[in-house]
């Protein structure tokens, strides 16, 4: 009996920029496809899912700010790690905790092959605040309107002695 399959317990939909960074040829052959565009690095603009392979806990904390700089606000970001390998620190615990700190929460847990991976996103009030990446702000066009009221203020005589004690103490 066959469970889900790679791509839709991951969460890649088509037309999804997905990354792939340290991940074994069989997790590859089985995510690829034609609707979905996998790249092994993080130049692309805007990730919408990386999964991160990693067995050491050092490893995991040098790359994790490059790839949350690269996530799109919406995105998914799995680390992944072998279930069973001597010298790998690395726990469920361990990566909630760095998520946390990142302000990163998990909302996933699966199994790929010999390896388990936690999904992160971005909290909810981070996901706002960040959301400037996935769409530039538009162009203000703003109409000045401090000369206008400048002048109303001066037509009425209003604040008449204070304009010219100013304009005598520049001389």
């Amino acid at each position: 009996m066959q469970g889900k399959p790679l791509p839709k317990k991951l969460g890649i939909k088509a037309g999804h920029r997905v990354c792939l960074l340290g991940a074994p040829r069989t997790i590859v052959r089985r995510l690829s496809c034609d609707e979905v565009r996998i790249a092994e690095d993080l130049r692309q603009p805007l990730i919408d899912v990386v999964v991160l392979f990693v067995d050491r806990v050092a490893d995991l904390e040098r790359r994790f700010a490059d790839i949350v700089g690269r996530l799109h606000p919406a995105g998914g970001f799995w680390i992944a790690w072998p279930k069973k390998k001597r010298g790998a620190d690395i726990t469920e615990e361990v990566v909630r905790r760095i998520a946390l700190a990142a302000g990163m929460v998990d909302n996933k847990v699966c199994t790929m092959g010999d390896s388990m991976a936690i999904r992160l996103v971005l909290r909810g009030s981070n996901r706002d605040a960040m959301a400037y990446r996935a769409e530039p702000p538009p162009i203000s066009r703003r109409v000045r309107r401090a000369a206008a009221a400048a002048r109303v203020v001066r037509a009425s005589g209003a604040g008449s002695s204070l304009h010219r004690a100013r304009a005598r103490s520049t001389k």
